[in-house]
């Protein structure tokens, strides 16, 4: 084992081979498994719509798709993160694209199945084209046109978009028609089906109290302890009870998968929808849309997961472009196979971080990860054993651990600092890491001009705010 660890251990970054330990590497395998399996959750119901035959698809492709991701993470980046399937694209997809398809089709009848498979389509052609971008270094070129100030507050604003996703799956923080969000309402715990989503949200605060102490205490399998104690207290509390798998049926997930998801993509049926240039207009709007958010979203998340871990210092060390390169790239490919099998989009994810914050320094831990979710095809139905308010104070502390890179912000020039405020607050109020670096760019570029500071304005940053903006407005 030892020997597979120095393997799949990332050379001439931060990791000293001789510091990391097995144990560790498995522990944060363990604890980034846990935290991010709501994302192999979440997505099945997302794209289904309701259709059961796509969503038994959707997991089943979502699972191999997440197992290949990570296995690409560990033995090509060689680095500690987890390709799962990304909440914030699906969600773009589920709930943007499908429709776009339907509206175009002319029919609102259009089964779920043909919009599922046409969507899989769009899916592959992104996915190629983010691939090229990769293997072509363009992604390289990315990363280096970004201003310095938008990289670094990317790292703190990961950190509070991972606070918000916990926070709303602890139900600790909930809608409001008047301020948006919301503390939970205690005072409603007199009515019986309120009860159980209070006294959650409560067991989730605790948890995050108990997290919080054992970190203090260096505890190396915090994440994995905190986990488990909020799970068993979720249930003895009644916040989470034991769902019914009578229904379950392992031969008709895969037979749903073999014959909706698994290469099934449809290239043929959305030509028919309009003329060649409506058609052609909405393919690459969603393609646009999608590649672009994939390639911010896996750039922004893979340097600050790694700046915030310690393992790289500054995107301008040839080493640290590298393995930044490396794991885009194994993030692009699996884009391409998550498609190819019918599931979600896949991404470096965000809850992955605690991967890092638990220890983890090489691809031994994406291995662990890879192996773990291979383990959901046979266990599904149990999977839906953690609650999601045992999850929900993992991803809260990691926002935490992630704010310190604030204190790197350089705050004497407000057309540098600004834009670096704006990515913070939109990446975290818009729920979606591109779009926040791409108005953080627009603002660097308009307060360059407005100030005379044009050399400090990338060719990067112009295409990416034009191809951004064509998306908003197309």
């Amino acid at each position: 084992m030892n020997k597979l660890m120095h393997f799949l251990t990332p050379k001439n970054i931060n990791v000293d081979p001789t510091q990391t330990k097995v144990k560790t590497e498995v522990l944060a395998g363990v604890t980034a498994f846990f935290a991010s399996i709501f994302c192999i959750i979440a997505v099945p119901g997302m794209i289904s719509g309701g259709e059961t035959n796509v969503a038994n698809a959707v997991f089943v492709a979502a699972v191999i798709g997440s197992v290949i991701g990570c296995l690409f993470m560990a033995f090509i980046a060689k680095m500690p993160l987890v390709v799962y399937p990304a909440i914030g694209t699906t969600s773009y997809f589920a709930f943007t694209a499908l429709p776009m398809i339907v509206l175009l089709s002319g029919d609102e009848s259009l089964e779920r199945v043909v919009q599922y498979q046409i969507g899989m389509f769009l899916l592959l052609i992104s996915g190629i084209v983010f691939t090229l971008l990769s293997v072509t270094g363009l992604t390289e070129k990315i990363l280096n046109g970004i201003p310095k100030n938008i990289k670094i507050a990317t790292v703190p604003a990961i950190g509070l978009f991972i606070t918000l996703l916990g926070l709303r799956l602890s139900g600790l923080v909930v809608n409001s028609p008047a301020t948006f969000v919301t503390f939970v309402n205690l005072r409603n715990f007199s009515d019986p089906e309120a009860q159980p989503a209070i006294i959650g949200a409560m067991v989730a605060f605790v948890g995050l109290l108990l997290l919080a102490v054992l970190h203090h205490k260096k505890i190396k399998a915090s994440f994995v302890i905190a986990i488990i104690a909020t799970t068993i207290l979720a249930y003895v509390t009644g916040a989470a009870t034991i769902p019914d798998y009578h229904t379950f049926s392992l031969t008709q997930q895969f037979s749903d998968w073999a014959n909706y998801g698994f290469l099934q993509m449809d290239m043929t049926t959305i030509w028919t929808f309009g003329s060649f240039g409506a058609v052609i207009g909405v393919i690459l709007s969603i393609v646009l849309a999608l590649v672009l958010t994939n390639a911010l979203d896996a750039i922004a998340t893979t340097f600050g997961i790694l700046k915030s871990g310690g393992m790289v210092d500054s995107d301008e060390c040839e080493d640290a472009k590298k393995y930044v390169g490396k794991g885009v790239l194994s993030d692009a490919l699996s884009s391409v196979i998550a498609a190819s099998l019918g599931g979600a989009p896949n991404t470096t994810v965000v809850s992955g971080s605690s991967a890092v914050i638990a220890g983890g320094r090489t691809g031994l831990t994406s291995l662990v990860v890879a192996v773990l979710t291979a383990a959901l095809l046979l266990a599904g139905p149990f999977v839906t054993l953690i609650p999601n308010v045992a999850i929900a104070p993992t991803l809260i502390f990691i926002g935490a651990l992630m704010l310190s890179g604030l204190k790197n912000l350089d705050f004497s020039d407000i057309t540098d600092y600004f834009p670096a405020f704006v990515a913070l607050i939109f990446i975290v109020f818009t729920f979606n890491i591109g779009t926040g670096i791409c108005l953080a760019l627009i603002t660097h570029i308009i307060l360059k001009l407005v100030t005379g500071q044009v050399r400090d304005i990338s060719l990067v940053s112009i295409i990416i705010s034009i191809l951004f903006t064509l998306q908003f407005i197309f």
